[in-house]
């Protein structure tokens, strides 16, 4: 595996048995996932791409074939591994945002931290710098309830970056969010991609993704259809830009 390629996906397929039937949500996928890259996987629902994203950060064991990352293929270590390697070399950012309500945004972003045995003075000043740097240092003692969608997103980027990760996966990061907000969420992981160097990878709807992305791959039926580069769609901005002036 070249030094580039952080996730090799080798001939993934994944089955799902239902009663009386099975369903093939992915049909051999291969596919090379490069360091500090911002890469959108894209597809119609039901297309297979939640499913490859849940293979690749670890969440869902594949049928067959293989994940590897960083030359370990993910699911041949134990489960104790597994959970390590969930923790401390992945964060991961839902749709939902599946914040604890019962917490403030610094306890959120702690509680990783905590698993990984910081002390509570080291885990909340770390989390109170990356709420910071996410902008949300007046909202600190704050609980979900009292934050916009938008806030509660950038806790939940924040969550995702409290242990220091490799990978960032964002399931659908814009999904519930409006227009600007999303706007600013995609700035947001495109700057932390920029500045840390971290890969992202998101699995989404919005179009508006793929001008940030380096990568656009399209998945159609469970396979690899193609993939695009970001380029392309910020040439078709800038067009689309010009002959509206």
């Amino acid at each position: 595996m070249s030094p580039d390629v952080i996730i090799r996906a080798e001939e993934v397929t994944k089955c799902y048995r239902l009663i009386g039937e099975e369903v093939w949500a992915l049909r051999g996928i291969t596919l090379d996932i490069y360091r500090g890259e911002f890469l959108s996987i894209m597809g119609p629902s039901g297309s297979g791409k939640s499913t490859l994203f849940n293979q690749v950060g670890a969440l869902d064991k594949p049928t067959g074939g293989r994940v590897i990352f960083e030359g370990e293929s993910i699911f041949d270590l134990s489960e104790s591994k597994q959970a390590w390697f969930r923790c401390n070399r992945i964060g991961y950012i839902f749709q939902t945002f599946n914040l604890i309500d019962v917490m403030s945004a610094l306890q959120n972003v702690m509680l990783p931290m905590t698993f990984q045995g910081a002390s509570p003075d080291e885990a909340q000043r770390r989390a109170t710098a990356i709420l910071e740097r996410v902008g949300l240092g007046h909202r600190l003692h704050h609980k979900p309830y009292e934050l916009s969608g938008g806030q509660q997103q950038r806790v939940a980027i924040a969550r995702a970056l409290a242990n220091t990760p490799t990978v960032i996966l964002a399931d659908e990061p814009t999904g519930n969010l409006d227009t600007a907000t999303g706007n600013e969420v995609i700035g947001l992981l495109k700057e932390l991609n920029a500045a840390e160097g971290v890969t992202v990878i998101c699995a989404t709807h919005d179009v508006k993704m793929l001008g940030s992305s380096d990568r656009v791959c399209w998945i159609r039926d469970g396979q690899l259809d193609r993939i695009s580069t970001g380029e392309e769609f910020r040439i078709e901005d800038m067009e689309a830009d010009h002959l509206g002036r």
